[in-house]
């Protein structure tokens, strides 16, 4: 479940239970269950699952800040940063099976 996801239904669940008056220990034991419940479901499914998906969501939150930091020197001048960037985004384009723009070879130059 996503956090978009998360947020939607806490919405939906804070809508649904603003008409009934619940004491504040009724709300408690609602939240226990939905707390037991999302726990059990984490139990369930399989780690690997959530360390490829941890995985790529690094990978492209990296690219997005390689790219960035890439304009930013690109805007500065700062063109030696801005050519260590360039290979770094490759790098992770690769890992990410991204189609790259321009690999160079072992015999081109930086």
């Amino acid at each position: 479940m996503t956090d978009k996801e998360i947020k939607k239904l806490g919405k939906c669940i804070a809508t649904e239970l603003s008409e009934y008056k619940l004491t504040d220990e009724e709300l408690s034991k609602i939240a226990d269950r939905v707390a037991n419940t999302l726990i059990s479901k984490a139990l369930e499914s399989q780690v690997s699952e959530w360390e490829v998906e941890n995985s790529i969501d690094h990978l492209v939150g990296e690219l997005a800040r390689c790219m960035t930091l890439q304009n930013a020197y690109l805007e500065r001048e700062e063109f030696e940063k801005c050519a260590f960037m360039k290979i770094r985004i490759q790098e992770i384009k690769q890992k990410l099976g991204m189609p790259p723009d321009d690999i160079p070879d072992e015999n081109d130059e930086i």
